[in-house]
């Protein structure tokens, strides 16, 4: 891949207790031109989050210290991270999983196996988005 990313390049957060899933999202990131941290677990995400202050956090939620609606939900009452978009990535994609991760704030929801193509049209949106 390795294109030049339209608009400005996004600092992007992969959090998921799966270290083969979330590096794969990682190179993925660096390939399409963007900065890519990653962690793979929840409690390091939040911690990570406040640290660098990502644009972006692609956040599994089901991980065994805490659960990603419980991370996005502590992410979003946080001031200093109101601008981050946050991206379910999971392997739940009916409805009820939709409306759960709606509510606790998410602003996508990508089902795994993640299609790269799909995550690259979303990080394209928000590139283009200006920066708050």
């Amino acid at each position: 891949m390795n294109a030049a990313p339209r608009g400005h390049a996004l600092r992007i957060l992969t959090v998921d207790d799966n270290r083969e899933t979330a590096l794969s999202l990682k190179d993925a990131v660096e390939d399409f031109g963007d900065t890519a941290f990653v962690c793979f677990k929840g409690n390091d995400a939040l911690e990570l989050a406040a640290s660098i202050r990502p644009d972006v956090i692609l956040l599994d939620l089901s991980m065994p210290d805490i659960d990603g609606v419980n991370v996005a939900r502590i992410l979003r009452a946080d001031a200093r991270l109101a601008g981050v978009k946050i991206i379910a990535v999971t392997a739940y994609g009916d409805a009820e999983a939709r409306q759960k991760t709606a509510a606790a704030g998410f602003d996508l929801h990508l089902t795994k196996p993640v299609r790269f193509d799909v995550l690259s049209d979303m990080l394209d949106l928000l590139r283009l988005a200006p920066k708050s």
